[in-house]
C-alpha cells in the first residue's frame, strides 16, 4: 500500500507519475462460453456443434465449423504515439491525436524582449537588471549546500499552538528516496540556491536577502556543489521580476524581509514571502509554490556570513496552488495510469490534510512544509550565458 500511495504523490506534482498496471486489452470471447451465436457452421447431418470456432454453439444445428476464427481485440491508445515535443489531445471526432507542443509566446523572443508568460507575448522589460558588479562584490553571498525535506515530525511552529507543523513531510514516510534525489541535484547543480543579502548585520539590525536560483559557472563545471570553495556559481536572470512595471532596477522575485542576526541566531521572513521551490523527483521538476517562508539557523562569525547550519526553511502551499501544481502534470505522464487529475486531487487532498488557515475564517485552507538546510560562503562570477 505504501508503494502505491508514494507513487500517487509522484504523479500528483509531488511526486513524479502514478505508475500501476493499467491500459487493460479487450481480450476477446474465446473461452467458448460468452461466445456470440454461430451461423455459419456447415450441417453434416443435423447434429449440434458445441464446439465450434468463436466458442459459441452452432443454431443451424451443424456439424464442425472450420470458418470462425477467434480473434484478439486490443486498444491502440494513441497518446502512446506522441513524442516528447507533443501533448495528447482531443481529435474533434471523439478521439485523440498527437499534436506539437507550441512553445511559450511561440518561440524564443527577439533580443531585448522577454515571455510575458500570462499574455504570452514577447514583452520590453522597464526595469534593468542589477549591476554584474552587485553581485561579484557582494563577499556575504551564501549558496545552500544541503536541503532536505523533514518528517511530518519536525518543522516551524506555524500557527504558534507550540507543535511543530509539516504536512507535507509525510512525503518522506511514503517516498523515502525524495530525499536522495534532492540531495543529488544540489550536489551535481540541478538545484543552485543563493542567498545575497544587502549590507549584512550581526548585532540585530534589520536588512533584507534575496534568494536567487542560479547555476555552476562554467569554468568549474563538474565539481562538487555541496563542498565550500569547490565551485563558482551564476544567478539566474529570471530570479528577477523583469515584468516589473517600473523603472530602475528590477526587484528580485524572492526577497526576505526583515532579517535579523544576533547572538549567532539568522531570523527571516513572514507573511509576505513566496516563492517556488523546483523539487526533481523520479526525473521530473516539480514546481511548488510556498507562501509565508521562514528562514532560520545557526550563524558562526560575528562580522561575514560565512555559514549556516540547524537551518530550516518553512512555509505553506495554499490548496489551491497543490491544485495549480497538479494540472502542471503533463497528460503524456498520466497516460499509462489508471487516474486522471481528478482522482490524483482527491487522492492527495486525503493524505494531506490542510493544517493551517490562511486567510482567517476558522478553515484550514493550505498545508505546513518544513526542509532543513545549510549555507556555506560562495564566490559569484555573474549571469549565467544565455543557452
Amino acid at each position: 500500500m505504501n508503494r502505491i500511495l508514494s507513487k500517487s504523490l509522484v504523479a500528483a506534482g509531488l511526486s513524479a507519475g502514478l505508475v500501476l498496471a493499467g491500459c487493460g486489452s479487450d481480450a476477446g470471447n474465446g473461452n467458448g462460453t460468452t461466445g456470440t451465436t454461430d451461423t455459419t457452421g456447415t450441417d453434416t447431418g443435423g447434429t449440434t456443434d458445441t464446439a465450434g470456432g468463436g466458442g459459441g454453439s452452432d443454431s443451424t444445428g451443424g456439424g464442425s465449423d472450420t470458418t470462425d476464427a477467434d480473434t484478439t481485440d486490443t486498444a491502440v491508445d494513441p497518446c502512446s504515439k506522441c513524442a516528447d515535443n507533443q501533448n495528447c489531445v482531443d481529435d474533434g471526432a471523439g478521439g485523440k491525436k498527437c499534436e506539437d507542443k507550441k512553445p511559450p509566446c511561440g518561440g524564443p523572443c527577439a533580443t531585448g524582449e522577454i515571455c510575458d508568460t500570462v499574455t504570452d507575448k514577447c514583452v520590453a522589460p522597464t526595469c534593468q537588471l542589477p549591476d554584474a558588479a552587485a553581485l561579484t562584490g557582494n563577499k556575504n553571498i551564501n549558496k545552500v549546500s544541503k536541503l532536505a525535506l523533514l518528517d511530518d515530525k519536525t518543522g516551524c511552529d506555524l500557527d504558534d499552538d507550540g507543535v511543530p507543523n509539516n504536512v507535507l513531510g509525510k512525503i518522506v514516510g511514503l517516498y523515502a528516496q525524495v530525499n536522495d534525489t534532492i540531495s543529488g541535484a544540489v550536489k551535481d547543480g540541478s538545484i543552485v540556491i543563493l542567498l545575497a543579502p544587502q549590507e549584512f548585520k550581526t548585532d540585530g539590525t534589520e536588512f533584507t536577502c534575496d534568494l536567487l536560483l542560479g547555476d555552476i559557472d562554467p569554468s568549474t563545471k563538474d565539481c562538487d556543489a555541496t563542498a565550500a570553495g569547490a565551485c563558482k556559481y551564476t544567478v539566474a536572470e529570471s530570479s528577477y521580476n523583469q515584468l516589473f512595471a517600473g523603472t530602475g532596477k528590477c526587484p528580485a522575485l524572492v526577497t526576505f524581509d526583515p532579517v535579523t542576526v544576533k547572538d549567532g541566531k539568522l531570523k527571516a521572513g513572514g507573511d509576505k514571502q513566496n516563492f517556488d521551490l523546483n523539487l526533481p523527483v523520479v526525473g521530473i521538476n516539480l514546481k511548488l509554490r510556498i507562501s509565508r517562508a521562514q528562514l532560520s539557523g545557526d550563524q558562526s562569525d560575528a562580522t561575514t556570513w560565512k555559514d549556516t547550519t540547524k537551518g530550516m526553511l518553512c512555509g505553506v502551499i495554499s490548496e489551491d496552488d497543490l491544485n495549480a501544481a497538479i494540472d502542471a502534470v503533463p497528460d503524456e505522464l498520466l497516460a499509462e495510469t489508471g487516474f486522471d487529475k481528478a482522482t490524483i486531487k482527491g487522492l492527495i487532498s486525503s493524505l494531506l490534510k490542510s493544517d493551517i488557515d490562511t486567510d482567517g475564517d476558522g478553515t484550514n485552507d493550505a498545508i505546513s512544509v518544513g526542509l532543513s538546510l545549510e549555507t556555506f560562503n560562495a564566490e559569484v562570477t555573474g549571469f549565467t550565458a544565455a543557452k
